[in-house]
């Protein structure tokens, strides 16, 4: 389904808890994709098909804000997974995909959402939660503005958003499917996997 599909996984996803990228590459790779590690900075090989940036792991291992530091780690966490995404995009956008004029996906993986705690009658996030929901609305903008921006050259974007219990095969299926010809159809949107 995905022979001669060249998948390439940004960031150092492999390497943090959380990281839904070994999970994405044994499923791409399971159905005939190749399956290349890359960094922004580092050249962009050639012949990528997709782009897969794993912003959840930037959120897994950040601690709780400190009392007095609503931002903290976590804001700082939030500031890397979209400074990533943006930076990965473009440049893997222009040397992959526009400047070969050839078409191109991107998908990022957004921080889990957090699980619902019940206080009271209300229901609260959990401590450190805003700074992933502001990471998942982020990388859903940045979806969508960059799918219409790069409508022209072909290249579609989408946001996925995990929801806490989404199992990282779960989640590599669906980016599987969107790598095929069916997933072509889906553009500057976000696939909210909660279930």
């Amino acid at each position: 389904m995905l022979a001669g599909v060249v998948v390439l996984l940004a960031g150092d996803g492999d390497s943090r808890p959380g990281s839904f990228t070994p999970a994405i590459a044994g499923a791409c790779g399971e159905l005939g994709a190749e399956t290349l590690r890359w960094r922004t900075g580092e050249a962009v090989p050639a012949g990528v098909d997709v782009l897969v940036v794993d912003a959840a792991s930037s959120f897994s291992s950040a601690p709780a804000p400190a009392r007095g530091d609503p931002a903290g780690a976590a804001g700082a966490a939030l500031r890397d997974c979209l400074d990533e995404a943006w930076q990965a995009s473009h440049a893997v956008a222009n040397a992959a995909f526009i400047d070969a004029r050839r078409p191109g996906r991107i998908f990022y993986v957004a921080p889990r959402c957090p699980p619902l705690t019940h206080a009271t009658a209300h229901e609260t996030r959990t401590q450190g939660a805003g700074h992933a929901d502001a990471a998942r609305a982020g990388l859903e903008n940045v979806a969508r503005t960059l799918s219409i921006e790069w409508a022209r050259h072909a290249i579609t974007t989408v946001a996925l958003a995990p929801g806490a219990h989404t199992t990282p095969g779960e989640l590599a299926s669906v980016v599987a499917y969107l790598a095929s010809p069916a997933g072509a159809y889906f553009s500057g949107c976000q696939l909210d996997l909660r279930a």
